[in-house]
């Protein structure tokens, strides 16, 4: 248990200071670890001493109880803690090696109308009064941004520029580093919060944009709820990754171009960009006769 203990350690060590992984991506793969270290404990066998056959029966018993992405998920994390172990030696071969892929069905993201994206941060046509001036500068900023949840509640206010309407995001324990930009109404939004920013906070997290209930840095946990509660406004449920999708899908819809977009939503691979996007043909195509040399030849 204790080399299990030291090897976890490593593994968090590594995501979070050499990946720059976000919080909510570390605490993911430590547990799917967890799961492999517990089943493989239940062959006898153990993280230093499996090999690909008691890794692939893992897989099929993951496949039993679990959706396809989050077997797929297991699977990346593992993935990721064998060429770790290779690397530091900790073993002879990486047994993750060609794991037979999952097969995830073909899904596109949730997203908001460009109107519903609208009357959501906006909260319906109410006056941005009490707990609301805070809620629409978080609304505002989330959709103008298209950053994540975690990114958002790590913000401190020097992170902020309001005369250049940009904002400093960082991501994985600060290591990655990137700008965002917004325009007049979330920097209206973010004034008026700004203006009273004190009324929010106990003092013990002074450096932080955002507050929540108790006074302290507002959580990822707080910032679903209150998109919860203003997703009455639309009348359906919002998650707050589908305000990072809406961004995404809606800027491409007006003319953005998708590697701006990959910029700006922090990707490393275009194809992940691609994947927020889901316009219909009809656009696709108008794009394509608007762009290409040889359309305009009769």
């Amino acid at each position: 248990m204790e080399e299990r203990s030291r090897l976890a350690r490593m593994f968090e060590t590594y995501l979070r200071v050499e990946r720059s992984y976000s919080d909510h991506t570390v605490r993911n793969y430590l547990k799917d670890l967890e799961v492999l270290a517990d089943f493989l404990e239940s062959r006898r066998s153990s993280l230093q001493a499996a090999d690909r056959r008691l890794l692939k029966e893992f897989v099929r018993d993951q496949a039993q109880r679990h959706a396809p992405a989050t077997v797929s998920r297991r699977k990346a994390s593992i993935a990721t803690f064998y060429r770790l172990m290779l690397r530091e030696g900790r073993v002879e071969a990486n047994p993750a090696a060609r794991l037979p892929p999952t097969r995830l069905p073909k899904r596109l993201p949730d997203v908001l109308t460009q109107r519903e994206a609208g009357t959501l941060v906006e909260g319906g046509g109410r006056e941005r009064t009490g707990d609301f001036v805070r809620d629409a500068a978080i609304l505002e900023l989330l959709y103008a941004t298209g950053m994540r949840v975690s990114e958002l509640a790590a913000l401190d206010v020097s992170d902020l520029d309001l005369q250049a309407r940009d904002v400093r995001i960082r991501s994985g324990k600060g290591k990655k580093e990137r700008h965002a930009f917004f325009g007049k109404p979330a920097a209206d939004a973010l004034d008026l919060y700004l203006a009273r920013r004190g009324l929010w906070t106990d003092g013990s997290g002074r450096d932080a944009l955002f507050f929540g209930k108790r006074g302290r840095r507002i959580s990822d946990r707080g910032v679903r709820r209150l998109v919860d509660r203003h997703a009455l406004a639309v009348g359906k449920p919002v998650h707050p990754h589908v305000l990072r999708h809406s961004f995404a899908t809606h800027m491409l819809e007006r003319g953005a171009d998708i590697r701006a977009i990959q910029e700006l939503l922090g990707h490393a691979s275009l194809a992940t960009t691609q994947k927020y996007t889901h316009l219909d043909m009809s656009l696709i195509r108008e794009a394509y006769e608007k762009a290409h040399p040889r359309e305009d030849k009769d």
